[in-house]
């Protein structure tokens, strides 16, 4: 199925309401519509990235004795731990990395993680919520000093 690139003048489909032109299109990803109107979001994969796929494609194929195919998972639900545990290892490790509560707290809300590396890769909308969740915490904590290092 071909995809292109998402009118300029379209709806931006990150759920903020504006033009796509005036809200994700300029970020360092694009969205694309397939031949059914599906509507998806493209994102350049850094080299690490690249091999990271090629080993799990790698494992695949060594596990089913065939390529993935489509409507294969990514990564093998044998070999991943439930959300719930996910997030708590997750949070362990942000905090034993000297991370931020307020970045841990947005992370626990969203599922996301926003740093500058990454922003340019996530749509306005997301960016929205992780900083009103981060804003969130300093409304629940107003003794904190609202200045992240982490």
């Amino acid at each position: 199925m071909s995809q292109k690139k998402l009118s300029r003048n379209a709806r931006c489909p990150c759920g903020t309401g504006l033009k796509y032109k005036a809200c994700c299109y300029s970020k360092g990803f694009h969205y694309v519509v397939d031949d059914s109107g599906n509507v998806s979001r493209s994102v350049p994969l850094n080299e690490e990235a690249v091999a990271l796929l090629e080993e799990l494609r790698e494992r695949f194929i060594a596990k089913h004795g065939r390529p993935p195919g489509p409507d294969d998972p990514i990564f093998d639900p044998e070999d991943m731990a439930d959300e719930e545990t996910r997030t708590a290892e997750m949070v362990a490790s942000m905090t034993r990395a000297g991370i931020h509560p307020a970045l841990i707290h947005a992370y626990k809300k969203t599922g996301l993680l926003l740093t500058e590396e990454n922003r340019h890769l996530m749509p306005t909308s997301h960016v929205k919520e992780f900083e009103d969740a981060v804003d969130e915490y300093y409304a629940l904590h107003p003794e904190e000093d609202e200045e992240l290092d982490s």
